[in-house]
């Protein structure tokens, strides 16, 4: 199994989410990788501030684990900034995949790690990062989207919250999808190591016409589609042989334009408290998006997170929801960012991703509201429900849970998980 990080693309993502539930295709199956867990933390993938004011990566939750543990491993890390040597050692000793931003220091990492790298977003621009780039696209009014016909500098649309220097572009127009895309081929021929490219800021449908269906100009759903899949298809062709993969929340048009794709919000959205939940009706339609029998042999980040402080328990449900979805036909990854913890500027470990509990032995089933996937060497319960007494499960066997104890049977409140692994005994 596999374990990821990723940006965060705008505290919008999760609530935009409930409104692609006509458009959203129905995901049943089961998917491939192992999976760990890492994260990274904060704010769009090139939303930070310039390259020369960003600190090393911190390493935290680290000391407890020890190297040489065996274990599945991998990790989607999409951080602008430096990875110094303390954070090259931890990663090259625990995960096979590093995202990292286009102007960030990947040379300390081994050879064998699967590395990607960030390039400009689809649907904004940064005024801060990349001098030269913003020059150009700041000479180029008709890239932009605006709040009325009167194109100008002050009728552009700035993302909403801490980022007044992002903004809106215009994704039908082909001379920014020409300059971005031209971007993507420098990178790649620059970077000719790197196994892909990761396109930032590619929203769902509904997404975007319910955040710029306002603008100008205007483009109903099905015409921006369009034009992003004319975007990522020809990043995909500037590209070569290297992978392509998008922060499409894995709608499912947009992530097999590519080689896969990013689910920000997956069970909860980094931009909600520990105490808000989605129901349990959009937890289902997540657990069936990353188990999409289409979705085979894509690269699925999947990531969780939130405002506050981790907590464990929080942590487990999802991790946990993410193993019941869990595509053994497609590469997955889980991570978890905090926002009150660094977001994707920390490389998180958390002991819950060291129980190594071997392959799906099936698809996950329900019963009685508790959701079950029985694994080769364990098995994974979800407590999805909104309402109800917490449930006692008899396991009918040993098992280690996440805290290291041995235990028979489990109590699940709602919204909660339980990751177990299987104990034998010598005879």
């Amino acid at each position: 199994m596999a374990r990821f990080v990723l940006s965060s693309r705008s505290m919008l993502t999760r609530e935009m989410r409930i409104l692609r539930t006509v458009k959203r295709q129905s995901l049943l199956a089961t998917c491939a990788v192992y999976l760990l867990v890492v994260s990274l933390a904060t704010g769009p993938v090139n939303a930070q501030t310039p390259v020369d004011t960003i600190p090393p990566s911190p390493v935290r939750d680290l000391a407890s684990v020890q190297i040489g543990v065996s274990y599945p491993t991998g990790l989607f890390i999409p951080a602008y900034f430096e990875i110094d040597q303390t954070a090259a050692q931890t990663l090259n000793a625990k995960f096979d995949v590093i995202v990292v931003g286009r102007n960030a220091n990947y040379s300390y990492m081994s050879p064998d790690k699967m590395i990607v790298l960030t390039g400009p977003a689809m649907l904004y621009s940064n005024s801060m990062a990349n001098p030269d780039e913003w020059n150009t696209i700041n000479g180029h009014e008709d890239w932009f989207l605006h709040s009325m016909p009167e194109m100008s500098a002050e009728t552009r649309i700035p993302l909403p919250g801490p980022y007044p220097h992002l903004f809106y572009m215009n994704v039908g127009s082909q001379e920014w999808r020409e300059f971005v895309v031209s971007e993507y081929a420098e990178l790649a021929t620059n970077n000719p190591t790197v196994r892909g490219v990761f396109v930032d800021q590619v929203p769902i449908p509904t997404e975007y016409v319910s955040q710029l269906g306002t603008a100008f100009p205007s483009y109903d759903a099905q015409t921006y589609e369009a034009a992003a899949l004319q975007f990522m298809a020809e990043v995909k062709n500037a590209v070569d042989d290297k992978l392509v993969i998008g922060n499409t929340e894995l709608y499912k048009s947009l992530t097999l334009a590519g080689d896969g794709g990013m689910m920000e919000g997956f069970v909860h959205f980094g931009g909600r408290g520990n105490d808000e939940n989605i129901s349990k009706y959009l937890w289902l339609m997540d657990i069936e998006t990353i188990a999409d029998v289409d979705l085979h042999g894509k690269y699925l980040l999947v990531g969780s997170g939130s405002l506050e402080p981790t907590l464990p328990a929080m942590l487990e449900y999802c991790y946990a929801s993410f193993l019941i979805g869990y595509n053994p036909n497609a590469h997955c990854y889980f991570y978890w960012h905090s926002n009150a913890e660094g977001g994707y500027s920390a490389i998180n470990w958390f002991p819950v991703w060291e129980l190594s509990i071997g392959e799906p032995a099936g698809r996950y089933f329900e019963f009685e509201g508790i959701y079950r996937r029985d694994f080769s060497e364990g098995l994974v319960l979800v407590n999805p429900n909104d309402t109800g007494e917490p449930t006692t499960i008899s396991l009918n066997g040993t098992y280690l849970n996440s805290n290291g104890n041995i235990v028979t049977s489990v109590t699940l409140p709602i919204k909660s998980g339980a990751v177990l692994k299987k104990q034998t005994w010598p005879e």
